[in-house]
């Protein structure tokens, strides 16, 4: 498997990346993502219904995630911790990503006037103004 070094002992995958931005490899003619192959090489199968966490990005606050996220590359097994889809999800950063949106998913901007916060969330007043005229 070709690594490089990255930061904060990461072992970062140096071949082939997927759409996600993780490493990609061919196992017994199967493709493979990179960081579950040398998992299973070093330490055996992942527990059924477990997912592997990067636990490497779970300690750079700086790193907001996506595609071009290092971590993702990261084969270093000490990096990668089993744990459940949902805590996978709870560990990663969607409000991160979120805040740095500036638009609705219909193209309305997240300004002053047309945005409405409410239990951490914002709201586009323009769609919900749409959704009401609608019903």
């Amino acid at each position: 498997m070709r690594t490089e070094p990255g930061p904060n002992d990461c072992l970062l995958y140096s071949g082939t990346l997927n759409n996600g931005g993780y490493g990609q490899i061919m196992v017994d003619g199967s493709q493979m993502l990179a960081h579950r192959a040398a998992y299973g090489l070093q330490l055996g199968p992942i527990p059924d219904g477990m997912v592997l966490d990067h636990t490497c990005h779970n300690r750079d606050a700086s790193c907001l995630g996506g595609r071009a996220c290092l971590h993702r590359r990261c084969v270093n097994v000490a990096h990668l911790e089993p744990v459940s889809g949902a805590e996978n999800t709870r560990r990663g950063r969607t409000w991160a990503i979120n805040g740095t949106k500036t638009h609705c998913p219909s193209g309305h901007p997240y300004d002053e006037a047309n945005t409405h916060v409410c239990g951490g969330r914002r709201y586009c007043r323009a769609c919900n103004r749409a959704l009401k005229t609608a019903s």
